[in-house]
């Protein structure tokens, strides 16, 4: 099976979806902060489509794509869209480790080992005390429960219309066993007072935000030269669960980025994360849905809705203006 990292754009709609409000998010900060003198750093996978992106929407020039991939680094040189991208063949740590920032940066750290996550957690909160101010950090992170490991059935209790099982005060719940698990995996990251029910695949996500912002927070204390302001997060599945969380590193007096941020629609924290969740739709559907304000009524049917637990009527009539629409071209 294919990795989330290697699966098109046309098949993950939600990461199109979450890659989108980053770019507009980048957007809506480029007047106040200058965002094309900015250097953008990332791992852009064999195709660096964000890198095309970037530059095409904001006009950055000085791009850095990581990778520490053989291969892949060679599919990237092949296939650079666009000249002035430097493709580095490095881990994106050590690359950092050698890097001195004469200004502000954009880096995103995309993610999807969740072995690792004590350690991608912990690079992303030292990173924060690391750059310039202004600097913009977007870390993306696995966020499927079932990486925590499989227990042998036998030692699991089982809980089932508010029945247990008879071995119930001796065993534990499949919940009860992966927040061991996670307890294990983050060590003293792990957040005071999470209980079982954050592991579920609905709300596993919001554990490692959870995790991911104490991480940062007690990061910023040892710099209070500065601040961090929380401007977009995202849980979403394309077959892997998935988490986002994009902070501006500021100046401590700093108000601007606060006030763009907080007055812009797709505002959103650690605490709240989008959750993006896009139903699939003909070309008929969504035209329907876009036109009309009563949805649920003109198509008379109700769509599925998958274990991410959000309306998919309501979803769609947040984030149609940039649901993704994907067509043959014959070149």
């Amino acid at each position: 099976m294919a990795s989330g990292s290697s699966l098109p754009y046309r098949l993950r709609p939600n990461k199109a979806v979450d890659r989108e409000l980053f770019l507009a998010l980048l957007t809506r900060l480029s007047p106040s902060l200058g965002l094309e003198q900015y250097r953008y750093i990332g791992l852009g996978g064999p195709f660096l489509e964000d890198f095309r992106l970037v530059h095409a929407r904001l006009g950055i020039g000085r791009m850095t794509s990581v990778e520490a991939e053989e291969q892949t680094h060679r599919r990237q040189l092949f296939n650079r869209p666009i000249a002035s991208i430097e493709c580095v063949h490095d881990t994106l740590e050590d690359y950092l480790d050698g890097e001195y920032f004469d200004g502000p940066v954009i880096i995103w750290f995309d993610y999807t080992d969740p072995g690792s996550l004590s350690t991608q957690i912990e690079r992303f909160a030292l990173t924060v005390g690391a750059v310039p101010t202004g600097s913009v950090l977007r870390l993306t992170l696995n966020a499927n429960p079932s990486s925590l490991g499989k227990p042998d059935p036998h030692e699991l209790s089982v809980e089932a219309d508010d029945e247990a099982s008879e071995d119930r005060a001796v065993k534990p719940t499949i919940q009860e066993w992966r927040l061991a698990r996670f307890r294990e995996r983050l060590g003293p990251l792990f957040p005071s007072g999470l209980s079982a029910d954050g592991m579920t695949r609905k709300t596993y996500g919001q554990s490692i935000l959870h995790a991911l912002k104490l991480a940062v927070d007690k990061e910023v204390l040892s710099h209070p030269d500065r601040q961090v302001v929380w401007t977009l997060a995202t849980h979403y599945s394309d077959g892997q669960p998935m988490v986002t969380a994009t902070l501006v590193v500021c100046a401590a007096d700093d108000k601007t980025i606060t006030q763009l941020a907080e007055g812009w629609e797709f505002y959103s924290t650690t605490e709240q994360p989008h959750r993006l969740d896009l139903p699939a739709l003909s070309t008929l559907e969504r035209l329907t849905m876009e036109s009309n304000e009563d949805a649920r009524g003109c198509l008379g049917f109700e769509l599925p809705k998958s274990d991410m637990g959000v309306d998919p009527f309501d979803v769609f009539e947040k984030f149609y203006r940039i649901y993704p629409h994907f067509s043959r071209v014959h070149l």
